[in-house]
């Protein structure tokens, strides 16, 4: 995962940043579940509920961290992972940044 720090810069290298209510990276340290930053980033949303977000990852653990707090993903092939393993998420797998935004916006509630 991402540090905070890191995370913000890139997001808006890519352009995206507008398209998502917040963002957040790690701000500990790294390893474990992703599941309890979702929690605490989806207690930071003040009157966002999981059920009607969309969770944009690059890797299957955003896709089970996502569906922790009841939330829907996208999973996005330009990090680390292969498409096949990403797949096996069970979640819309895309190509680009741009794929995912826009999938995201018809998927979400």
């Amino acid at each position: 995962m991402y540090g905070h720090e890191e995370l913000v810069p890139v997001v808006r290298g890519y352009g995206i940043e507008r398209h998502f209510v917040r963002v957040d990276g790690r701000t500990g340290p790294s390893g474990g579940s992703k599941a309890l930053h979702m929690e605490r980033h989806f207690a930071a949303l003040d009157g966002v509920s999981p059920e009607r977000a969309v969770v944009i990852g690059d890797a299957v653990d955003d896709a089970v961290a996502a569906a922790h707090v009841g939330a829907r993903a996208v999973l996005y092939t330009g990090g680390s992972h292969s498409r096949a393993s990403l797949e096996g998420a069970g979640v819309p797998v895309v190509d680009t940044l741009a794929e995912a935004v826009s999938l995201a916006a018809l998927i979400g509630v």
